[in-house]
C-alpha cells in the first residue's frame, strides 16, 4: 500500500489564517470553501482533503483561537480569583478579536443545520469541561457533577447571554459578582468584596484587588 505524503502543518495553518480573514470580512453565512482555497493559495482539492465541509473547518477555528486564548491554569492560591481569571479570557476574546463574530453566525446557522448544531454542542461542551476543574476548586472536593455542571450554567448562561444576544456590559465587577455567588467551601471564609483598582496577577493579567 502506498502512502501519501505527510500532511504539511505549515499549510494547515495558512488555510486557518485564510478561513479567519474570510469569514471576519464576509461573516460565517456569506464565506465559501472557494473563496478560503483562494486566499490562502492552494486548490479546492487541497482544502477538502483537510476538512470536508465549511462547518467543519469553522469549528476547528474557532476551537484553536479559544485554545489558544483562554488557558485555565491555576495561578493563584484562591480559586475564585482563578476563576474570574477564565471569565475574564472568556470575555476578551468575545471582544477583542473575530472570535464573537464567527461565533455569533455559526449560532444563527446552526438553528437551521442539525450537523452544525450538533458539532457546535460538542464544541460548547468541551469548553465546559476544561472550566469544570476551577469551579470544584471552588465547590471543594465533595463537589458532585450535578452541582459542577448547575454552576457553569449560572456562571456561563449570563456571560454569553450578555456577549451573544444583548451586549451589555460585561464588567470586571459584574463576572467578580457571578463568581462569588458560587457557594464557597470553606463556609467560615465569606466572598470578598472588590476594593479600590485592579491588580496585577503574577502571570500579568489584571484582575480586581479583593480583601481577604
Amino acid at each position: 500500500m502506498t502512502r501519501g505524503r505527510p500532511r504539511d502543518p505549515s499549510r494547515d495553518r495558512a488555510i486557518l489564517a485564510a478561513a479567519r480573514a474570510v469569514f471576519a470580512n464576509n461573516g460565517y453565512t456569506g464565506s465559501s470553501m472557494e473563496q478560503i482555497a483562494k486566499l490562502a493559495g492552494v486548490g479546492k482539492d487541497t482544502l477538502y482533503r483537510r476538512w470536508s465541509n465549511k462547518e467543519q473547518l469553522a469549528l476547528d477555528l474557532i476551537d484553536s483561537m479559544a485554545r489558544e486564548a483562554v488557558r485555565p491554569a491555576p495561578i493563584d492560591p484562591d480559586p475564585r480569583l482563578n476563576l474570574l481569571l477564565f471569565c475574564k479570557e472568556i470575555v476578551r476574546l468575545y471582544r477583542n478579536t473575530d472570535f464573537g463574530l464567527l461565533v455569533a453566525g455559526m449560532v444563527g446557522e446552526a438553528a437551521r443545520n442539525e450537523d452544525l448544531a450538533q458539532r457546535f454542542a460538542e464544541f460548547w461542551a468541551r469548553r465546559r469541561e476544561i472550566a469544570a476543574p476551577l469551579v470544584r476548586d471552588v465547590l471543594g472536593p465533595g463537589a458532585g457533577e450535578h452541582d459542577i455542571e448547575t454552576v457553569l450554567d449560572s456562571l456561563l448562561g449570563p456571560i454569553y447571554y450578555r456577549l451573544l444576544l444583548t451586549g451589555s456590559d460585561v464588567s470586571d465587577e459584574y463576572l467578580w459578582q457571578l463568581v462569588i455567588s458560587v457557594p464557597w467551601s470553606d463556609d467560615s471564609d465569606q466572598p470578598a468584596a472588590i476594593e479600590g483598582d485592579p491588580t496585577t496577577n503574577p502571570n500579568g493579567e489584571l484582575i480586581p484587588a479583593v480583601s481577604t
